[in-house]
């Protein structure tokens, strides 16, 4: 017992000295990009046409102001059906995945297709309805 209290106190010493104040630190993992997901971003992209029911028209007075801005650091900003939302993305796959910073709300785009001057998404609302967006950097 002698020998195993000295043991004790180092090892409580060692495995203490790791912790800050009860502190730790958040790391926000920036996402793995493709060629493809870089030349996304770090442009702001505008909705120049839509697709809603199989219907293609320029955007509405719902949508004359969408756009779209991802970052390489896992950030973005958004107007969606007129209204702004920030946060972050993560991409897998054709989907990208946003939670929005102020709300906590969680939804996707799948990219569809991505040119240098040409990004088209599909965003599904919780009702499922599909709104297709054709958009280009401006």
């Amino acid at each position: 017992m002698k020998k195993l209290l000295p043991f004790l106190l180092i090892l409580i010493t060692f495995t203490s000295s790791g912790q800050t104040n009860g502190q730790t630190a958040k790391v926000v993992a920036k996402p793995k990009l493709s060629a493809s997901d870089i030349m996304m971003c770090d442009k702001e992209w505008h909705a120049v046409s839509i697709i809603e029911w199989a219907v293609e028209q320029k955007p509405g007075e719902k949508n004359v102001n969408d756009m779209l801005k991802l970052s390489q650091d896992g950030t973005y900003t958004l107007i969606l059906f007129g209204t702004a939302k920030s946060g972050t993305w993560t991409k897998v796959g054709q989907y990208i995945y946003f939670v929005d910073t102020t709300t906590k709300e969680k939804f996707n785009y799948k990219v569809v297709s991505v040119e240098e001057k040409k990004l088209k998404i599909d965003y599904r609302d919780p009702d499922e309805t599909h709104t297709i967006f054709m958009m280009e950097p401006k």
